[in-house]
């Protein structure tokens, strides 16, 4: 059966925040997801837990100083429909610990892509507006956005982080792994034809290196020549977890720039 990975339970590569530039996608110098492995502290500055009180329902992104974006799945349920019961943390580490690094806030507006389809997964996006302005620092940055031109090329191998599943069924400790674009014809045979243009494929044929449940609306982060992290997808959905032939799929973010630039505007 074909779900999201959780259910209920830019343009510019310098952001501007208060007045100040601020580089995006760049990791702070560094002393559950399947197959994957504990990342560091701080190595993923702009990875949001999304939760609900107190429990972590799905993952995010930042990419602005009051925006983070994430699966539209992960809000389709209506007791999670709401924008007053989340909280988005920041510089999050550990799932049962508070970090001296993280910082909270509560969402002011939360905005489903018009277009999401909940049977198809198609146009899979949302954006949560926080009621104050994130103060930047190494440890908590917004990843880059690309062009809508910018090509994520097939072979591209790409990282996915989150505190999910670490086999079929929650990590305590952010979770990372490194999965391979997949051609999209190759993708779409996998899955009957089913991906459509806002999605984009990760992983590998053999299986086994996967995001799960707990990681929906994640980031799929690749790294450029330039040594600056951009955001390629969302963790969207799958069959099951790191089954062989069965690939991620991931909210393609180039196809979807447009209307994340208009609602931020």
């Amino acid at each position: 059966m074909v779900t999201g990975r959780e259910r209920a339970c830019v343009l510019i590569s310098l952001f501007v925040f208060s007045g100040a530039s601020v580089d995006c996608g760049l990791q702070a110098p560094l002393s559950r997801i399947v197959g994957g492995a504990n990342s560091v502290e701080g190595e993923w500055p702009w990875q949001a837990s999304l939760q609900v009180r107190g429990r972590h329902i799905c993952g995010g992104t930042l990419i602005a100083d009051r925006w983070v974006v994430s699966a539209a799945h992960c809000f389709q349920d209506e007791r999670l429909a709401s924008a007053s019961i989340w909280t988005v943390y920041l510089g999050k580490y550990l799932q049962n610990a508070t970090s001296h690094t993280e910082v909270s806030f509560k969402v002011i507006r939360l905005f489903l892509h018009p277009y999401y389809e909940e049977d198809s997964h198609d146009y899979d996006v949302a954006l949560l507006q926080l009621d104050h302005p994130v103060i930047i620092s190494t440890l908590i940055q917004p990843i880059c956005l690309p062009a809508p031109s910018h090509l994520f090329e097939p072979g591209l191998h790409c990282w996915i982080t989150g505190w999910g599943a670490l086999k079929e069924g929650g990590s305590n400790v952010l979770q990372k792994v490194d999965v391979q674009l997949i051609q999209q014809d190759i993708c779409s045979e996998a899955y009957h034809y089913m991906v459509s243009p806002r999605m984009l494929c990760a992983g590998y044929h053999k299986g086994k290196k996967d995001a799960c449940q707990g990681d929906s609306g994640g980031p799929l982060a690749c790294k450029e020549p330039s040594g600056r992290w951009f955001l390629a997808g969302l963790v969207s959905w799958g069959m099951g977890c790191a089954h062989p032939n069965h690939y991620g799929v991931y909210t393609r973010i180039t196809q979807v720039l447009g209307w994340m630039n208009q609602t931020m505007s």
